[in-house]
């Protein structure tokens, strides 16, 4: 069953929508044309103040230095809020991210460049129901370095990005394993996953993990301006990405 007023979030039973309205009506809006930021993020263009972001580094801009994930400030001005795209599975799940790429090439007709991969963005935008990255993502060499916030325009924290990666790494599992259904992409079971990940992660001995609060739509966090890093490992058989020893630094639009 999906939710009546925005079509998009999906739910196994009426006692799974009910416990999941507190957090999901902070996004939930009337049904739109689907694929663009203007879809569901109509008041977006509005926005006179800045957001915090993060940048994801294609493997050219790694190979130069850039650190894989960095914070962004991105301005109202940002070409997010005229070129961005929502994550098709974060959407359904109730958390949506918006994600631009820097290049303004098709990215179905461009020449491909070893250099332009950028597998963590790609990851990002798997499709809910093909677990295949949506159109336009899917050319190995062609996507370059990307920029993504989250639509209602709280900050965006390393915390939360590696964390949205796990679950989309989870969700490859099951299709791996042919055990996804709709009925399993819904706000509850990401909330349930997201806090067994931040619990893992806590044990684990990452203090920054201790500031993660959830839901993520009540996050309210100051990204910090010193460098940071994270020891992450994400592997899948269909699509391998690995974080290892990411280090994070903040800075401004590109």
């Amino acid at each position: 069953m999906r939710c009546s007023r925005c079509k998009s979030a999906t739910y196994c039973s009426n006692e799974c929508q009910t416990s999941d309205w507190p957090y999901h009506k902070m996004q939930c809006s009337p049904t739109s044309p689907k694929g663009s930021v203007t879809s569901g993020v109509s008041s977006m263009r509005q926005r006179t103040h800045t957001v915090m972001g993060v940048t994801i580094a294609c493997d050219a801009d790694r190979a130069r230095g850039a650190r894989a994930f960095e914070a962004r400030i991105i301005h109202p001005s940002h070409a997010i809020y005229t070129r961005g795209l929502i994550c098709p599975l974060f959407q359904q799940v109730g958390f949506p991210l918006i994600l631009c790429r820097h290049l303004t090439d098709d990215p179905s007709t461009m020449l491909r460049d070893p250099g332009l991969d950028n597998q963590i963005a790609a990851h990002l935008m798997t499709h809910p129901s093909t677990g295949q990255p949506q159109d336009g993502w899917q050319r190995a060499g062609c996507l370059g370095t990307v920029t993504v916030m989250r639509q209602d325009g709280k900050p965006l924290t390393f915390e939360a990005i590696e964390t949205a990666l796990m679950y989309v790494d989870h969700i490859l599992g099951l299709f791996h394993d042919g055990r996804v259904t709709i009925t399993l992409l819904n706000p509850c079971r990401f909330q349930r996953f997201c806090q067994r990940y931040k619990d893992e992660r806590t044990l684990g001995g990452y203090s920054s993990f201790h500031k993660m609060i959830l839901p993520f739509d009540e996050v309210v966090i100051t990204l910090r301006s010193q460098s940071a890093s994270h020891n992450s490992h994400m592997y899948h058989s269909a699509y391998p990405v690995v974080i290892h020893d990411v280090f994070y630094r903040s800075s401004g639009t590109p």
